[in-house]
Order: C-alpha cells, then sequence, then structure tokens
C-alpha cells in the first residue's frame, strides 16, 4: 500500500494460538497492538479465532458485518473458513514497504479451489476498505503519540548500541596497544638480559696481560 492509501493501522486475525504467536513475534504487533476480547452487544469473529489490534476502534471497524457473514462469523467461518491461516495490515512493517496487507491462505487441491472463494474475495474488500478507511480524531492522537513513543525508542536503542560499538572497538584496540606494549617490554627485556649476561661473562673472564718479549 501507498502512503496516501493506508491510515495508522496495526490489526491481525488469526486463529487463537497463532494469533498469540504472532502478537509476540511480530514486531509491530508487539509494539502497539493487543488482543481484542469480543465486544459485548455486537456479532463478532468465531470463538477460534482471535483479533490483534492496536484499537478497539480499529477491530470494530474491519471486523464489519459483511465479513462476518461471509467468512469470519461462527456459522460462515465453518463452512467457508477451512483454507484461512491469517491476515495483518500494518502501517508499521519492517522493510523497505511499512504499510502493507498481508493474507495467508492454505491452498486446497485442484478440486477444491471453489473453497477459496470467499478468502480470496477479502482481498479486494480489504484494500478498498483500507483504502478509504480513516482514523477518528482521538485514535488519531492515540497511534500518533504511540509511533512518537517507539521512535523515541528506536533512536534510544540505535545510540546505545552505537555507544556500545564504539566502546568494544575502543577496548579492542587499548587491547592491542597492551599487547604490543607487552611484546615491546618482552623483547626490551630479553635484550637487556642477553647484555647483561654478556657484562657478568666478560667480567667473569680472567684478565690476560700481554707482555712484550725482549
Amino acid at each position: 500500500m501507498n502512503d496516501e492509501a493506508m491510515d495508522q493501522v496495526v490489526f491481525a486475525l488469526a486463529r487463537k494460538k497463532l494469533a498469540k504467536t504472532m502478537h509476540k513475534e511480530e514486531r509491530d504487533l508487539q509494539r502497539f497492538a493487543a488482543l481484542v476480547t469480543p465486544p459485548s452487544g455486537r456479532k463478532w469473529v468465531a470463538e477460534e479465532l482471535q483479533v490483534v489490534s492496536e484499537s478497539k476502534e480499529v477491530a470494530g471497524d474491519l471486523i464489519t458485518d459483511v465479513v462476518l457473514d461471509q467468512v469470519f462469523g461462527d456459522k460462515a467461518f465453518e463452512k467457508f473458513g477451512k483454507g484461512f491461516i491469517s491476515m495483518h495490515f500494518s502501517d508499521q512493517h519492517l522493510g523497505s514497504n511499512k504499510k502493507m496487507l498481508v493474507f495467508k491462505f492454505a491452498i486446497p487441491d485442484a478440486n477444491n479451489m471453489a473453497d477459496m472463494t470467499r478468502l480470496v474475495a477479502l482481498i479486494p474488500y480489504y484494500i478498498d476498505l483500507i483504502g478509504r478507511y480513516k482514523l477518528s480524531s482521538h485514535a488519531r492522537s492515540k497511534t500518533e503519540a504511540a509511533r512518537l513513543k517507539v521512535a523515541q525508542e528506536i533512536y534510544k536503542e540505535l545510540q546505545n548500541a552505537r555507544q556500545e560499538a564504539l566502546q568494544k572497538k575502543k577496548a579492542e584496540q587499548k587491547k592491542k596497544l597492551d599487547e604490543a606494549e607487552s611484546k615491546l617490554s618482552a623483547e626490551a627485556l630479553r635484550k637487556r638480559e642477553a647484555k647483561e649476561r654478556g657484562r657478568q661473562m666478560k667480567k667473569g673472564m680472567p684478565k690476560l696481560k700481554m707482555t712484550r718479549a725482549h
């Protein structure tokens, strides 16, 4: 998705076990989103599914009656959701393309491709929905504050990493200098000892007196 076609949204939907794993392992979900409890007073996704979202507002706006009736409601999911693995929408993906919609489906064999019709229809539906979707001013102020906080944390982490790398480099350079000095000292000591041994040997040698023959 390009920058103009997607507001600040971090959202995922998957079966409960996978959703919890995604929440722990996907950096954007980990930083911005939480597991959403089913809201009271409205239809929601099938029992075996779990929504992960930056806010209840986003979750409620993206889980529409249309997708509940077509795929994600209890009855529809039992019949049409077999191939569904996950959906992950985010303006904070790692990598060069920050804004992405990721759909994962288990593809059946050629004889059962008709089972995928409703799942595949989710792709253009959500591309259109996300393209038109705008957060409320209240939700936007929260998402902007969250992104600013994360940006500051990332900057701090980078600064700390740079500082650690610099200290490591200095320590390595000091170690090399110490080793070089140690080698030089050992060499100087060896030369001094050799010189001293030579002097002692010279000192211990008998003196020869030269006389002239008459």
